[in-house]
């Protein structure tokens, strides 16, 4: 099963995570100290794994982003694309917190352009 569903095969960094921008691409030596913790959200399980969190790096803040793929909402388990960015927000939270790195969650949405399909979820601040 796990094979049927690639579980074993992850999607490349510099398609989860953006620098400064939608689309403009994270290498993990840009990503600096955050490498690590990124890689423990790129390595987030999710349904079938789809991998839906996209993450913009901005300065001291890390956007999450949801980017819908159709199919993923219905009324008896809700939208499990929000859940799996949920669970990768976790993996970014705990991993943080295992080394040293404070963060605070912020609900403030950033004035960026991204695609129709994505949608802003929220923020951790860095202090």
């Amino acid at each position: 099963m796990r094979k049927g569903v690639g579980a074993d095969k992850r999607k490349p960094f510099g398609e989860l995570f953006f620098d400064g921008e939608y689309g403009k691409a994270l290498t993990e030596e840009a990503a600096g100290e955050l490498a690590d913790i990124l890689e423990l959200v790129r390595w987030a399980p999710s349904a079938v794994n789809k991998q839906p969190w996209r993450l913009i790096v901005d300065g001291n803040k890390v956007h999450f982003y949801v980017k819908h793929d159709k199919g993923y909402v219905n009324e008896s388990s809700g939208d499990l694309q929000k859940i799996d960015v949920g669970i990768a927000m976790c993996h970014f939270a705990k991993g943080a917190q295992a080394k040293g790195i404070d963060v605070a969650f912020e609900l403030k949405e950033p004035q960026f352009d991204y695609p129709d399909n994505a949608e802003y979820i929220a923020t951790y601040v860095i202090k």
